[in-house]
């Protein structure tokens, strides 16, 4: 026994060893960069709890420390960022709390041109209820944490005779209010031939998707394989097969959520750079769409175009279960500007969009136009009368229901349609940057939508070489019950001036002043604010 726990003893030591050799082979070998700093920001709100009337001036004093750091070798790379704040309201001091952001990601190549292993960790603080602020913050004290963890194994090769980009990993999203928790496995395949292909063709994209959260799960599987012969006209016949399926606890059965089918088709080839795929399919089995009707055949097609290493295009139409899909993908670029957009069509679940109406409760207010509850006389549960009879003879008085919208678990499958457009101009001294991002969602189950879109303009101006002046002027939309009695709009206008000074290489000062304004279908929820925000940063 005691020769056996020696050899145990030298193996450990010289496991311990190895480790060690091979850490500090692997950090000398690349690239370190460690670079902390910390910073302290004082904002001025004149409306920090964001209300109509009766508004409430505070002083948010947030003090953190940040810490960025990347590593660059051969076959490796690891980035991470993170900050730790601790914020002070001078209102209301039981408001008092730290807040954490993490963002990180590590790949490592084992294999040279074959296996990689990943991971990453995103922590965020997100609104709490878009619907009640779409732009919540620290400063309003109306977040919500959420982590996000995956990794998994990439499996990637690249040569004449086929292409494979794989990989298979575990993801999991946690939230403080436990709103939108998921985990599970999710999956992906593509393959396409190489150079060296003569006679055949191919092209396979799989991607698979389970996931749980409170003892369901939904899972989604999507495949399109085109398989097909090469000849010497430009013009290549080819067989496609394609099969989705949204499935599990999350699916009452009451809609068919999935699409098969086959067909024939033909690729031009109309120049080295430009090609067209169209092809002409028959649904498999008797599934029916999302509006309970039988599946028609349909012509799916596709369009690749590249007139230059700097322009790209990719445009698609096809149908689903759900009717007529589209998808593009768009990029150009030159000296000065840069293009991208982008629109996807794609089956959610568990996210933190699933939003149903409720009544607050019931009020006597003045028929005129609210403005606020404290116009109203709110009565005891039970009780929508005042306590005056009289009352009720006044005219200028009547029983309103306030409705509003609460999170909730979003255990069901939703369609999601994102259209995003950026645009970048960099001029000598100026950068003009534009952003617009649309995205619809529909609940598949009782068939309600939703629609947000944001649009934003940044113009950056240096006046010297260490100082900046910044133009910020964004409108964003939130569109609730879209088409319902219950329907609300709410429209949230920014506006924001700020000046950046560089005093040194670890020292800056950033100062900036804003103003907010929220209209709203419902009168209740109108508010403005304004901010004062001055920033220090030092760094080491």
């Amino acid at each position: 026994m005691a020769i056996t726990a020696m050899g145990m003893a030298h193996k450990t030591k010289l496991s311990a060893v190895c480790v060690a050799l091979i850490c500090s082979n692997f950090a000398n070998a690349g690239d370190w960069q460690f670079d902390p700093s910390i910073n302290i920001d004082e904002t001025y709100s004149d409306n920090v709890r964001l209300t109509a009337n009766n508004e409430q001036s505070s002083l948010v004093t947030q003090a953190g420390l940040s810490l960025e750091s990347t590593y660059k070798a051969q076959q490796a790379e690891f980035n991470f960022s993170s900050e730790s704040i601790y914020a002070l309201y001078s209102h209301d001091h039981e408001l008092d709390n730290d807040y954490h952001t993490v963002s990180s990601d590590l790949r490592v190549q084992l294999w040279p041109n074959g296996i990689v292993v990943f991971a990453g960790l995103d922590i965020s603080n997100q609104s709490r209820n878009g619907s009640r602020n779409a732009l919540a913050d620290i400063v309003s004290a109306d977040t919500v944490q959420v982590e996000n963890y995956d990794g998994g194994v990439e499996y990637n090769i690249n040569n004449s005779d086929f292409i494979i980009n794989s990989s298979i990993g575990f993801r999991q999203t946690n939230s403080a209010d436990n709103i939108g928790n998921r985990e599970g496995v999710i999956a992906q395949l593509d393959s396409v031939n190489g150079t060296n292909a003569r006679y055949v063709f191919w092209e396979l994209e799989h991607s698979y998707q389970d996931s749980k959260n409170n003892n369901q799960q939904g899972k989604q599987s999507q495949s399109e394989v085109k398989i097909g012969l090469i000849t010497d006209l430009g013009l290549n016949p080819f067989i496609r097969y394609y099969d989705e399926d949204n499935s599990g606890d999350l699916n009452s059965g009451n809609r068919s959520i999935e699409s098969n089918s086959y067909g024939l088709g033909v690729r031009w080839l109309i120049t080295p750079r430009l090609g067209l795929n169209a092809s002409y399919n028959q649904p498999i089995g008797d599934n029916l769409d999302l509006d309970g009707d039988e599946q028609k055949p349909y012509v799916n097609a596709s369009i690749q175009w590249q007139p230059s290493p700097r322009t790209k295009l990719e445009a698609n139409i096809s149908e689903r279960f759900y009717g007529t899909s589209y998808g593009l993908d768009f990029t150009h670029r030159n000296k000065r500007l840069t293009n991208t957009i982008s629109y996807v069509e794609d089956v959610q679940s568990f996210t933190r969009n699933n939003f149903v109406s409720n009544i607050v409760g019931f009020y006597f207010c003045p028929s005129s136009n609210i403005t606020s509850v404290a116009d109203c006389i709110i009565q005891d549960e039970g009780n929508i009368f005042p306590d005056n009879p009289n009352d009720l003879n006044n005219p200028g008085f009547q029983i309103f229901p306030i409705q509003d919208f609460t999170l909730v678990e979003d255990n069901v499958f939703s369609l999601n349609k994102t259209l995003s457009w950026s645009s970048t101009l960099a001029l000598p001294r100026t950068t003009i940057s534009f952003n617009a991002n649309v995205q619809n969602r529909e609940n598949l189950e009782s068939l309600n939508k939703d629609e947000q879109s944001t649009t934003s303009l940044n113009i950056k101006r240096k006046v010297s070489g260490r100082s900046s002046i910044n133009l910020d002027l964004s409108y964003t939309e939130t569109n609730l019950l879209v088409d319902t009695e219950f329907e609300r709009i709410d429209r949230y206008r920014r506006y924001q001036i700020s000046y950046e000074k560089s005093l040194n290489s670890a020292l800056s000062f950033d100062l900036s002043l804003s103003y907010l304004n929220r209209s709203s279908d419902n009168a209740l929820f109108n508010y403005e604010e304004g901010r004062v925000r001055a920033k220090i940063t030092k760094g080491f």
